[in-house]
């Protein structure tokens, strides 16, 4: 479960920004998902975090980030092509010039951890684990430029020689690769981190098999009651159909349709499904850019109440959502803004100050005009 994050010279974010799916349940929507702990007492965990803000805001940034530091995570190659991919905040000639900073805090089998590193231009030039139990901190691993500091036990020697020998990836990518048995769970966490591209797309044409193979119930009921007209699902044929309404003065019934003569909201529907139902029943962590985009705000609402929905979600999946407007659905502790000022994104718990006034761009465009017109 991903707990906390923060991030630093990442685009438009220049400071440290810190976004926070803990909870305290002084209020039952706030309670969140209670996640045990192997030391200590249990913690409250938001399933949803949404970062709401106007265009151009940073709302993207902030769940582009959470991508790359999956990627920092995952593997070695992976981990190596998103450090090269180096995109500090650019409005400031001092901050090209360091390096981008993301600390993650995750539970992995009980445990919290803290995780991080800070990359430039290829090479990474920082990097810590450190678990917390109920009265100490464990230091795993730090790393920098001078060298690797570990934990003797832990017997992390041949991967501190590796990072030594290749900087450009990171010492929990490598420890995922070779399965090391106490920092891949870790790693593992992080990988779990999943963009979803809720889009039209060819990848339906896949993954609607794969749905109605695995969750062929739910796939009905989630298809049937959206309010898209459809009645049913066909799986006869060796693939899967859509069955649609034909309407009281069809001269046949309901029709089936293949994925390509699907509508695009039909299609983001059944996208966005091809990610959470594996994570209901899985776990991890989901990112949705524009939720609101393409997905009407009550279909969007009801995706969040099947997560925020401790009976559906006992394997604490998470959603991490950017969308312009926020759906009445959602609790204020899950709420963020993105607010941009002077080039600079921060995240805050308050929304902005007010944009333009209704007419106000038309307006002011017929005074431009005017003053134009000899």
């Amino acid at each position: 479960m991903l707990l906390t994050f923060r991030l630093q010279n990442f685009r438009s974010v220049r400071d440290i920004q810190e976004l926070t799916l803990l909870t305290v349940p002084s209020e039952p929507l706030d309670a969140g998902l209670v996640a045990p702990l192997a030391h200590g007492p249990a913690v409250h965990v938001s399933p949803l975090a949404g970062v709401f803000g106007a265009n151009a805001s940073g709302k993207s940034t902030v769940l582009r980030a959470l991508g790359t530091l999956r990627a920092l995570a995952a593997s070695g190659s992976d981990a190596r092509d998103a450090a090269r991919r180096y995109d500090p905040f650019r409005l400031d000639p001092a901050t090209r010039l360091l390096p981008t900073r993301f600390e993650a805090e995750v539970l992995a089998e009980g445990v919290r951890h803290v995780w991080g590193c800070a990359y430039k231009q290829g090479e990474v030039v920082g990097e810590w684990l450190h678990a917390y139990g109920r009265d100490r901190r464990t230091v795993w691993y730090e790393r920098d430029r001078s060298g690797v500091r570990t934990l003797p036990q832990a017997r992390l020697e041949p991967l501190a020689v590796a990072v030594a020998r290749d900087p450009s990836t990171t010492m929990l990518a490598l420890a995922a690769d070779a399965e090391h048995a106490w920092l891949a769970p870790v790693a593992a966490t992080l990988a779990a981190i999943t963009p979803v591209r809720v889009t039209p797309g060819a990848r339906l044409v896949q993954d609607l098999d794969h749905l109605a193979a695995r969750w062929s119930d739910q796939l009905t009921l989630l298809a049937t009651r959206a309010g898209l007209g459809i009645a049913g699902v066909d799986t006869g044929g060796g693939s899967v159909r859509l069955v649609h309404e034909a309407g009281p003065d069809a001269r046949t019934g309901a029709q089936p349709l293949g994925a390509y003569g699907e509508s695009d909201g039909t299609i983001a529907w059944l996208d966005l499904l091809a990610a959470l139902l594996p994570a209901l029943e899985r776990g991890g962590v989901l990112l949705v850019d524009d939720l609101d985009a393409i997905l009407h705000p009550s279909l969007a609402a009801e995706a969040l109440r099947l997560l925020d929905d401790p009976r559906l979600n006992r394997a604490r999946a998470q959603l991490v959502f950017a969308a312009r407007a926020v759906p009445p659905t959602t609790a204020e502790s899950q709420r963020w803004y993105a607010v941009k000022s002077g080039g600079v994104t921060r995240l805050r718990r308050e929304p902005g100050g007010p944009g333009l006034s209704p007419g106000e761009l038309a307006h002011e465009l017929w005074l431009a005009k005017r003053r134009s017109t000899p």
